[in-house]
């Protein structure tokens, strides 16, 4: 079972799962990303499909009726307790939260929005496999931005103190920048709870930014997955691509030192499955580094710039002051032992990803001109607004989607295709 199947990660997730898998997959989802983004004046650059459409091409391409989807709210606990209970699931992969740093940052409305979203799903998930599936294994989406850059290797796992003489395991602390990731490490903690109190079985994937347009799976454009470029929803590669095509330059924050780990959406699906396909031990709460290298911003664009040449751009850089509050310069190192262990390998070269999100940019170049205003940064880490002016966020986010609701927009999202929403020259 995939909670957030509709999402950039979930749907190429579901598709890999089903094709290569015989079990059912369900995918749950109540379409809230898609909703969210708009809500920014943005939209994917990727024109994406209904779920209804996307799953009629999986049939039709690969004979294959085992995607079952059910529209629902995880905020909602009783929608939750339902579908797990009647479908008994082995594994539940978690990722339906809020994603969005930027987003969370935008005012106290968004950051309120974030933290309860994202610890109401988790929380709904773990009491419901709990009291339904006490022995399935809950696959749930963290953040290597847990962490923050605390200057010293960042360990998998427990680490040991010694203080005074006295030895002691714990877990790696936690260092947030934002308000997502404040909300992720609420995750992290409840879902260690959840293995004390109910010797729940969980691995906790500690993931780097994932990058690309694609997997192996997407073999009909109406099963492509969706591709965020702004400032707010946009990861820092996809968006370096999308303003070298648009732009014809990449925007640096700050001094381009900022260090992470990376790796591509070929590399996200095939750890993940990795990850399901061997659990720990029953009772056992695991944590796991999901990253294939790490990387600074500016190398990054350099290697963007690179490749740009191959299409006729000679790409140039600006500097932007970094709306984030985090160190521009500092140590990053991060153990990785149980994916390589597990047999993960490198599906393609961060050059080779890069290049197919060239040829996406510039096929749907004219799509994304219409959203160029959105590609300068526009949310301040310091914003202490109450309600953004420019970014509103609809009060009817805020809670829980009644099931007739959610059928409702399931039905109309049937009916139209996405379209670039029309926004003011910036």
């Amino acid at each position: 079972m995939i909670f957030g199947a509709d999402g950039y990660i979930g749907w190429p997730l579901a598709l890999h799962m089903g094709i290569t898998g015989d079990e059912n997959v369900v995918l749950v989802d109540n379409f809230i990303t898609r909703k969210l983004v708009t809500s920014v004046g943005s939209d994917s650059l990727v024109p994406i499909r209904t779920m209804k459409q996307r799953l009629e091409v999986y049939r039709r391409l690969t004979g294959k009726h085992n995607l079952l989807f059910e529209a629902a709210d995880a905020r909602d606990p009783g929608q939750v307790d339902s579908i797990i209970a009647r479908h008994k699931p082995s594994t539940v992969v978690h990722l339906a939260q809020q994603r969005s740093a930027p987003f969370s940052m935008i005012d106290q409305e968004h950051a309120l929005y974030t933290q309860l979203a994202n610890t109401a799903t988790n929380m709904n998930i773990i009491y419901s496999i709990a009291r339904h599936v006490p022995d399935a294994h809950l696959l749930k989406m963290g953040s290597m931005g847990e962490y923050g850059t605390p200057g010293v290797e960042i360990s998998e796992g427990d680490i040991e103190l010694n203080i005074k003489g006295r030895k002691a395991r714990v877990m790696y602390p936690r260092s947030p920048g934002s308000w997502y990731h404040v909300s992720k490490v609420f995750d992290t903690y409840n879902v260690l709870l959840a293995n004390k109190l109910f010797s729940l079985t969980s691995t906790d994937v500690m993931q780097g930014v994932v990058y690309g347009t694609r997997t192996e799976e997407m073999v009909d454009d109406s099963l492509a997955t969706r591709f965020d470029f702004d400032s707010i929803w946009g990861t820092v590669i996809n968006k370096y691509v999308v303003q070298a095509v648009l732009l014809n330059k990449l925007l640096i924050y700050g001094k381009g030192k900022q260090k992470r780990g990376f790796l591509s959406l070929y590399d996200s699906i095939n750890c993940l499955t990795l990850l399901a396909d061997n659990p720990p031990p029953m009772g056992t709460y695991r944590v796991v580094n999901q990253l294939d290298e790490t990387l600074d911003t500016l190398t990054l664009a350099r290697t963007v710039q690179k490749i740009a040449l191959e299409y006729g751009l000679d790409v140039q850089t600006e500097r932007v002051p970094n709306p984030r509050i985090e160190a521009e310069e500092h140590y990053y190192s991060v153990e990785s032992r149980i994916l390589p262990s597990l047999g993960f390998r490198r599906a393609k070269s961060k050059e080779q990803v890069i290049r197919e999100i060239f040829e996406t940019v510039i096929t749907h170049r004219s799509r994304a001109e219409s959203m160029k205003g959105l590609l300068y940064p526009t949310v301040s880490w310091k914003s202490k607004l109450r309600e953004s002016p420019e970014f509103k966020l609809p009060t009817s986010l805020m809670y829980s989607l009644a099931p007739q609701e959610i059928g409702m927009n399931f039905g109309a999202i049937e009916s139209a295709q996405p379209s670039a929403p029309k926004l003011r020259s910036s």
